[in-house]
């Protein structure tokens, strides 16, 4: 038997993750209790999840569709076969396809699906080649359709995209935790027990979400508001804050701005009306900001169930507003966390995989730094702005975007529609 140390990636968190393997095949996952990011935990697919690996299901060579007619339905003799054919012949087929595509009908005719199930590198060569190769920026991810609205509102307020804490914080730094739109132990659960971890040795949880999850056994104070409540609930808190003089005036005056006009938006946001509005006691909503604002590090962490609002994006906004009034970021333990859809949504964004966007966040109209990106690629890109992966879907159905190179995803099962 021989042991093989990788990383685990199948939510994102990098578990340290010990392959057995007996004459070729994986037997057991094990993870070191030394691991430090999972300190020997594993979730059940870490653990568990590498039949595929051995699956006989799992392709080992290109299939092309042979024998179809353009325009046939699926599942008719006219449709063709998928058939296997050598890699030389299938990416020699895909170059002259795409090629015949670009000449017709121009780059911004063919759009680009990469995947955040994929590595940093492999986003980047992916957005890279249909920047500099085929020469269009329409190219996207799953993020669009995920945390889209979590990433438009911290790049607002704090101008960064990415998780201010690591998971490492989490057990050692954080003193209180707010925690909403997030079944965490369920959808993360190795930051789930670094969560508990640090409630284990003191830290307070404030469980913002109308289901009594698991969690909710380990919370200071569970605050049950009516579902699309969100935004009453914590401007309510930033009320609170304000009216007890519990916000960090130094920080907010060393760097923040606007402090006057949210002030002025939430003097009359009180825990008696929100109490009416998301059917939260105004004396929790009172205990629980207070408990916010005057721990020694308080984090924010939320999921999914506060960026698919049709506000999510202003909901995202309230809790920077927290963060910002209560200087609870810059600083060992505190932070803005949205949690991830799948295990690479970060990376796939810093690496450019987004059609206004390029490497690094960089807008993709910044014409000094095309030019930049092009000598060094060894190509000019386009001043085009691209199309989202909903606007290609779009153009594909109008019949302006001909041709779609999609890596690692599944808009069937991420977009919205199926039918369409």
């Amino acid at each position: 038997m021989s042991v093989t140390t990788t990383t685990c990636s199948y939510c994102g968190v990098g578990c340290t993750l010990e392959l057995h393997t007996w004459r070729g095949r994986i037997i057991k996952a094990t993870s070191p209790d030394s691991a430090p990011v999972n300190h020997g935990n594993l979730c059940v697919k870490g653990r568990f999840g590498y039949d595929y690996v051995h699956s006989p299901d799992r392709l080992t060579q290109p299939l092309i569709r042979r024998g179809g007619r353009p325009g046939a339905r699926r599942g008719t003799p006219e449709y063709g076969q998928l058939k296997p054919a050598s890699w030389d012949e299938a990416l020699a087929l895909i170059a002259t396809r795409l090629n015949a595509i670009k000449a017709a009908h121009g780059p911004d005719a063919i759009g680009a699906f990469s995947s955040a199930k994929c590595t940093n590198e492999e986003n980047y060569l992916f957005q890279k080649w249909v920047r500099a190769g085929i020469g269009t920026h329409n190219v996207d991810h799953c993020s669009r359709l995920c945390h889209a609205s979590s990433v438009t509102a911290v790049n607002m307020a704090i101008g960064s995209m990415a998780m201010s804490n690591s998971i490492g914080e989490l057990r050692d730094e954080i003193d209180c935790l707010l925690i909403t739109g997030s079944n965490t132990t369920e959808n993360h659960p190795i930051i789930a027990l670094e969560m508990k971890a640090a409630i284990a040795r003191g830290a307070k949880l404030i469980l913002i979400d109308p289901r009594d999850i698991e969690l909710a056994e380990f919370a200071t104070y569970h605050l049950k508001h009516r579902s699309g409540t969100d935004v009453a609930l914590y401007n309510a808190m930033a009320h609170v804050i304000i009216a007890e003089g519990l916000w960090a005036k130094r920080f907010v005056d060393a760097n923040t701005e606007g402090f006057a006009d949210l002030a002025a938006a939430v003097a009359d946001c009180t825990p008696e009306w929100a109490e009416a509005l998301s059917g939260v006691p105004a004396d929790l909503i009172r205990a629980a900001a207070r408990l916010y604002a005057t721990s020694r590090a308080s984090g924010i962490f939320w999921g999914m169930g506060i960026s698919q609002h049709h506000n999510g994006t202003d909901t995202s906004l309230t809790l920077c507003n927290l963060a910002l009034l209560c200087g609870q970021i810059g600083r060992p333990g505190t932070g803005l966390n949205p949690l991830r859809g799948q295990n690479n949504v970060q990376g796939a964004g810093d690496m450019g995989c987004l059609p206004n966007l390029l490497p690094g966040y960089v807008p993709a109209t910044d014409e000094a730094h095309l030019d930049r990106l092009g000598a060094l690629w060894g190509a000019p890109l386009s001043r085009t702005p691209g199309l989202t992966s909903t606007e290609l879907t779009e153009a594909i159905g109008e019949g302006h975007a001909r041709g779609l190179y999609i890596m690692g995803e599944n808009p069937l099962l991420t977009d919205p529609n199926l039918n369409h």
